[in-house]
């Protein structure tokens, strides 16, 4: 195994150093180096992440790039995005990600706009995920013109005038999820429920590509209309009961948004014998279980740590003169038989 034969000649930082940088004790580090049995191959890789990113960073003597993430989305979404930085913090030489968390329901796009503004301006490079809104647009334009390249991930905002977006094809992704609940309902006609929140970009695009393929290919399916939640679990259960109410439920769900939790609780109290086919997005440790418990029946997700990576990367690019747009990341489909994180 290769990192066997490097750690046999190690030097370099001390085990402290890969210790604070990895997040794990100094014995366990104290092993991987000295190349001892008895080490999960998951931490095996994360004390040799920690110490090529050192030994690099070592080698380079360049300061880190001071990048700051800004993310607004639910509690589930935000927490992925914080660990995803905490892993590329770990093992990604050069940079260093900083991260602003805001939940949807809680989220004044104004004031957002203005944390953007005055916590990116200091900065070398700023990562975004966030709604449509004018005065988010204007925050990322004004970063823009005083040099901090400004890169979307997730949701796209492309009138900010943003240097990249890093993400999945987001109308891709919906037509991914009309095909998996088209071939699941039978031939008679059906209708089908959106779930979606406040005006993401991303969430707008994988209804586009989710109505086109219905309409393509499985017209006798119809969306029967739209309920607007805001990435909270409670509320969007409390919308879910009373939509059910009000028009009974419907055949298949489609949640656009997050709070995959609040649809599934909202299923559970009508039982099992009213089990629509259920799609969502994004997965993280809830969605994982409503798979694994058979709530969900698909969620089309990405590699969150990759895809920031990426961002960082392109960031760290951009001020070496290479700017090449960034290819769309891969679409991942997860069922209960493929949902281990």
């Amino acid at each position: 195994m290769a990192e066997n034969s490097r750690m046999q000649g190690w030097k370099g930082p001390t085990v402290k150093e890969v210790a604070r940088l990895s997040g794990l004790g100094p014995a366990t580090v104290d092993r991987v180096l000295n190349n001892r049995p008895g080490v999960r191959e998951k931490t095996r890789n994360r004390v040799v992440a920690a110490l090529d990113k050192l030994s690099q960073e070592n080698q380079g003597r360049e300061e880190a790039l001071d990048l700051r993430l800004f993310c607004e989305s639910g509690t589930s979404f935000n927490a992925a995005m914080d660990a995803a930085a905490d892993a590329v913090n770990r093992s990604l030489p050069g940079v260093r990600i900083s991260g602003f968390y805001l939940t949807t329901r809680e989220a004044d796009p104004a004031l957002f706009a203005r944390q953007i503004e005055q916590g990116g301006c200091d900065s070398n490079g700023v990562i975004v995920v966030a709604r449509e809104h004018p005065a988010i647009n204007a925050a990322l334009r004004k970063l823009g013109g005083q040099g901090v390249p400004v890169v979307c991930l997730t949701s796209d905002l492309p009138s900010s005038r943003r240097a990249a977006y890093v993400g999945n094809d987001q109308y891709a992704a919906g037509s991914v999820a009309a095909f998996l609940i088209g071939s699941r309902l039978s031939q008679s006609r059906a209708s089908i429920l959106i779930v979606s929140s406040v005006p993401f970009r991303c969430q707008k695009e994988r209804v586009m590509g989710f109505r086109r393929v219905l309409r393509s290919e499985f017209p006798h399916l119809r969306v029967q209309e739209q309920v607007i939640a805001n990435d909270d679990p409670e509320t969007t259960h409390q919308q879910l009961i009373s939509h059910f109410h009000d028009h009974g439920v419907p055949l298949a769900i489609y949640n656009v948004a997050g709070a995959n939790r609040g649809i599934a609780w909202a299923l559970e109290a009508l039982g099992r014998d009213r089990d629509p086919v259920f799609v969502g997005h994004e997965l993280t440790p809830h969605s994982r279980d409503l798979l694994g418990s058979g709530v969900m029946d698909f969620v089309i997700s990405h590699d969150f740590t990759a895809e920031l990576s990426q961002a960082a990367l392109w960031i760290r690019d951009a001020a070496r003169g290479v700017t090449v747009q960034p290819a769309a990341s891969q679409i991942l489909l997860h069922t209960k038989y493929n949902c281990a994180l």
